[in-house]
């Protein structure tokens, strides 16, 4: 057995010694020399990488192992649990041509190596270009050496793997995952009732549309309905009242019970447009950094709400106010560099146009009103010799500045993370609109309800004594403070109108930047060549 074990290495070694090397496609060689783009009326959309791959291979072909070819078209298959169109990536084509064929084409080649190049991009950073359907939404910047990665997966057989490997790997893309197979699966049991419309129903109420109610909330196992005479499912009861609360806080609405015109909408919105909002934020994890950092602050816009996350564990949350729909919040991710306690408010040039000089030419007093004083540098100018009526932002040569107090618009501090947008986080002089459900109401920054809980959280790193009171003895002062952030800790600007929270439970938010159908349209549309 021993002797006849050597001999089978030998042969394997003379062979490899003396294999004859594989001899280059004149066919690939043609076709990327023809530069048509397209096979059997396929469109081929990795223009660049594919020339560059198979010059690189002297033209021979890639794909002579039926386990990659295998392994590729079974995560094709698997790739609408991503969100993404099976079809981008020529899957009928190979079920019809290539499964279970002994062998493949030169051009079936070049089709193979265009859907893992192309599926192994859309997953890493995306199918959508984010900036350019929003140029207020910068998505991050991830790359990847698709010649070398297709290579090496060729030579260990590990294409399944380096598919997956690219994959986010966040918690809430695996858990939209789940809730897009989840909401899939609702399909099955046929479309989901509507509410007709009326007047707003309360609890107590006595209405046939209540068992409209019952059913819907039943249908996405909110409520599971008694088993009663109708006359008495036709009380609104405090039972349901329970589970139409529950909905409501879900949906981002008012927890009040009311079935007015907001929750109506909500309750009839479709099954398919629950799916659509999955699949877009699905798209939008894609757009984000492959590591959000072992600290970071997420916002989601759309939520009005923050999350401090450390090591995996969410330290502390809160509710914020953003940008108004004609102010929008971009975008973006940043590191967090510095604070200032007591900080001057500069008033921002948009600000300047849309609201402050208006307000001047109505009433000069308005800046002494909110104690806000025109500065060239150090150097204090009178409002009175300005030409108010001649001004206007793009003429202004000064400054105007807010002095620290209870009137400014930053409140007692104000978070610094340098970015081209002049978007930041700080307290509010207008605390009473952390009330409101809909809490898009700022200039573009982000609002917090709990800001000195935030400086004392970021400041306290474990070598500074940082607490609360060290912090009210520097904001008795009323002077400019600054404190550089000794530690990473990044911040993340988002916006998802689909999550699923800590508890498991799917989440969907008004899109209230109209953002998700830009997405959409593009997902459903083909792939743009890379």
């Amino acid at each position: 057995m021993k002797r006849a074990f050597f001999v089978l290495i030998l042969i394997a070694t003379v062979n490899q010694l003396f294999a004859l090397p594989v001899e280059p496609s004149e066919e690939i060689r043609r076709w990327i020399e023809g530069k048509s783009f397209k096979i059997d009326d396929q469109p081929i959309f990795c223009k660049k990488s594919i020339p560059d791959f198979y010059m690189d291979r002297g033209f021979e072909p890639a794909w002579d192992n039926d386990d990659s070819i295998a392994e590729l078209i079974e995560q094709i298959k698997l790739v609408h649990e991503d969100g993404l169109n099976p079809e981008d990536y020529h899957l009928s084509y190979f079920l019809k041509h290539v499964e279970g064929a002994n062998s493949v084409t030169p051009l079936i080649d070049i089709m193979l190596t265009d859907a893992y190049f192309l599926l192994t991009s859309h997953l890493l950073i995306g199918k959508v270009n984010a900036t350019s359907i929003d140029p207020e939404w910068k998505s991050s910047t991830k790359e990847i050496d698709l010649k070398q990665t297709l290579t090496h997966a060729l030579a260990e057989v590990e294409v399944a793997k380096t598919i997956n490997n690219v994959k986010p790997k966040y918690e809430t893309y695996l858990r939209l995952k789940q809730a897009l197979a989840e909401y899939e699966q609702m399909k099955t049991k046929g479309t989901w009732p509507l509410i007709n419309p009326g007047e707003t129903l309360k609890p107590g109420d006595k209405d046939d549309r209540i068992l409209q109610l019952r059913a819907r909330l039943a249908f996405t196992s909110y409520y599971e309905p008694p088993i009663a005479p109708d006359s008495t499912l036709k009380i609104y009861d405090e039972a349901l009242a329970v589970s139409v609360k529950e909905f409501q806080k879900r949906n981002g609405l008012a927890t009040d019970g009311a079935i007015g015109k907001g929750t109506l909408g909500a309750l009839n919105e479709t099954l398919e447009s629950k799916i659509k909002k999955i699949t877009v934020n699905l798209e939008r994890c894609r757009w984000l950094p492959t590591d959000l950092g072992k600290e970071h602050i997420i916002v989601n816009i759309a939520n009005y709400e923050l999350h401090a996350v450390k090591d995996g564990k969410t330290m502390l949350t809160m509710n914020v106010v953003v940008g108004k729909p004609y102010r929008k919040t971009p975008v973006f991710s940043e590191k967090l560099r510095y604070l200032v306690f007591n900080p001057y408010w500069t008033v921002p040039p948009t600000i300047l146009s849309q609201d402050i000089l208006p307000a001047v030419r109505k009433n000069r007093n308005y800046l002494n009103y909110l104690n806000i004083k025109v500065v060239s540098g150090e150097t204090i100018i009178d409002p009175a010799t300005i030409n108010w009526a001649s001004t206007t932002a793009s003429n202004f040569p000064y400054q105007l500045r807010q002095d620290p107090g209870p009137n400014n618009a930053l409140g007692i501090v104000k978070f610094i993370f340098p970015n081209p947008y002049n978007v930041y986080m700080h307290d509010t002089n207008h605390r009473e609109l952390f009330a409101n459900t809909d809490r898009a109401l700022s200039s573009g920054c982000i609002r917090l309800s709990r800001p000195k809980e935030m400086a004392v959280y970021i400041l306290n790193n474990g070598n500074d004594a940082w607490d609360e009171n060290r912090v009210d003895n520097i904001l008795k002062t009323s002077k400019n403070y600054t404190v550089m952030i000794k530690r990473d800790i990044m911040i993340h600007l988002l916006y998802w109108t689909a999550f699923v929270d800590d508890n498991g439970i799917v989440n969907f938010r008004t899109d209230i930047y109209n953002r998700d159908d830009a997405v959409w349209k593009a997902l459903t549309q083909d792939p743009p060549s890379l």
